[in-house]
């Protein structure tokens, strides 16, 4: 069993989240285990789940419950009571300790979110309060935006993304470009004929996170820590890519990794 128990488990009331009404509770807790190796599993297995860099940690929804989970800490709401606050800490437990058992099945998603200021986003916006968008003025949609609650091309006068990934321009008065700004929209996914490149190649599913984790510069030790597997797994999966590449050295594999849109 991976993670044994919960401890120095306490309630407070409507003191976790201000937003729920104070007739419910918040939960706070410890774990016994270290469980950041999961968070990235976490991450691909709950739609809306939010990787957090700083502080690191994982916010998702179990069983209709918010939850905050850090590596050895859990922070999660609304609860009507002291007996319900405590079933969801048992059922966290179980469901970590099962996920730990199924990860290798799971294919992990290392993307962070990272929340862009509601000022940074109504920066790029028209500001005309047009309504065009739904919102009753340009700064509630710059707050929609960064709770993602609403999509730029709702704007019908937002300037056009300088790249596929809505890296939007911030230009001051004088029309002048200052700096760039992210909206955080997923990527789109690689084209059909990537995925075939792997399948050609032979990798199999663990091997080609492994080249991903390494054309992203991590070492043996860090792709180790990060998949929990032993670094000498690790080097056994990097000889086999190498020689299923048919390239001499992890530089040439990460360039494959890169013109195959597979990193």
């Amino acid at each position: 069993m991976f993670i044994n128990r919960f401890f120095d488990f306490s309630l407070a009331r409507a003191g976790v989240l201000q937003t729920f009404p104070r007739t419910f509770w918040g939960a706070h807790f410890r774990l016994d285990q270290d469980v950041s190796a999961l968070f990235p599993y976490l991450n691909a297995i709950f739609p809306g789940a939010r990787f957090y860099d700083r502080p690191e940690c994982v916010e998702f929804i179990l069983e209709g419950f918010k939850c905050m989970l850090y590596p050895d800490e859990v922070i999660a709401a609304a609860f009507t009571g002291e007996d319900q606050a405590l079933q969801f800490a048992q059922s966290l437990v179980d469901f970590l300790n099962d996920l730990k058992g199924k990860k290798e099945a799971l294919t992990p998603d290392f993307k962070k979110f990272k929340p862009v200021s509601v000022i940074d986003i109504y920066k790029i916006l028209p500001q005309t309060n047009c309504r065009e968008c739904g919102f009753s003025a340009c700064l509630a949609f710059a707050a929609a935006l960064s709770k993602r609650e609403a999509t730029p091309d709702q704007c019908p006068g937002l300037r056009q993304p300088m790249s596929q990934y809505a890296l939007y321009p911030v230009i001051n008065r004088k029309g002048d470009l200052v700096s760039t700004l992210s909206l955080e929209i997923d990527p789109p996914q690689p084209p059909p004929a990537n995925r075939e490149a792997a399948a050609q190649t032979g990798l199999s599913d663990r091997e080609l996170q492994v080249l991903r984790l390494l054309a992203a510069g991590s070492t043996n030790m860090e792709i180790s820590e990060i998949l929990c597997i032993s670094p000498h797994t690790v080097k056994s999966h990097v000889v086999h890519i190498l020689n299923k590449l048919g390239v001499n050295d992890r530089t040439e594999a990460a360039v494959w990794a890169v013109r195959h849109q597979l990193a």
